[in-house]
């Protein structure tokens, strides 16, 4: 996946809200569900305030060591963010803070003691429970990554194109073409063979049918503003006006058009790419 994808995942907000996710997460589960003897295996266990500021000792180190692995340590390692760097980081992760945990149960709690077999046992159990707000604040805020993509006005930047230039859609046939102006194209429909085109003339939707596969007519365009955001669909970046959806389904908006283009998963770190350079888009 392009690292555009992960922009969320190198800002502060993302680390420091990790690091309070993992946090929180196991000072609630070690509350409500006393693992890892946490009340000696007591079944007459009860909460009492200083069992509530035992437990807040081990939230303190948790956090610190999560902070200081995100803050310092992640920028040392890698600067851009990749889906297989973001793995392996939470790999590291979930053993970096298993450890911390048991350590601290050993030193603070004194439940645990320094065995191999103690330590294994961690570094099995452990893990699961942290996959949970790991997983979860990652999704959270890829989700609200997108989210602000949803009804987002864009923008055109001054820089890009001359809206007037004139773009050649050729089909099979010796006659089989159409000469637009960039300005006016909207977006091509796939039908079997043969594709739609839908732009406007004298500001009235027009079609123009032409014969011709939709990959073979998408490449033939050679322009980065006129681009295939679906099996069925290319698209003209320039009319987009707003960008719906979230997680891996999303959609355009076009200008002068009230239905939306749908973008395929496979498509959209491209199509997303491409807004990135020729719209204010964030």
């Amino acid at each position: 996946m392009k690292t555009h994808s992960f922009l969320f995942y190198n800002t502060l907000k993302y680390k420091v809200g990790l690091s309070l996710s993992i946090s929180i997460f196991f000072f609630f589960f070690i509350i409500f569900f006393l693992p890892f003897g946490v009340d000696n295996y007591n079944p007459n266990h009860q909460y009492t305030f200083d069992f509530f500021l035992e437990i807040f000792y081990f939230f303190v180190p948790l956090l610190a060591f999560s902070l200081l692995n995100e803050l310092i340590l992640r920028p040392i390692v890698f600067k851009e963010a990749t889906f297989k760097k973001i793995i392996l980081w939470s790999i590291w992760t979930l053993f970096l803070l298993s450890t911390i945990i048991f350590v601290t149960y050993n030193f603070l709690g004194n439940w645990h003691n320094f065995t191999l077999s103690s330590y294994l046992e961690f570094l099995i159990q452990v893990p699961v429970v942290l996959l949970f707000p790991i997983v979860g604040a990652f999704f959270f805020f890829r989700f609200r990554s997108l989210q602000h993509q949803i009804e987002h006005i864009l923008t055109t930047k001054e820089k890009v194109l001359d809206k007037n230039l004139l773009i050649e859609f050729r089909g099979q046939g010796s006659k089989d073409q159409i000469i637009l102006s960039l300005v006016n194209f909207l977006y091509g429909k796939s039908q079997d063979n043969y594709v739609e085109l839908y732009y406007l003339e004298n500001e009235q939707l027009k079609i123009f049918l032409i014969r011709s596969p939709l990959s073979k007519l998408s490449k033939s365009i050679n322009n980065s503003v006129i681009v295939r955001c679906h099996r069925s669909y290319m698209v003209n970046l320039l009319q987009v006006t707003a960008v719906k959806g979230g997680n891996n389904e999303i959609s355009l908006n076009i200008d002068h058009f009230d239905a939306t283009i749908p973008v395929s998963k496979s498509y959209q770190d491209s199509t997303l790419e491409n807004l990135h350079k020729i719209k204010n888009f964030e």
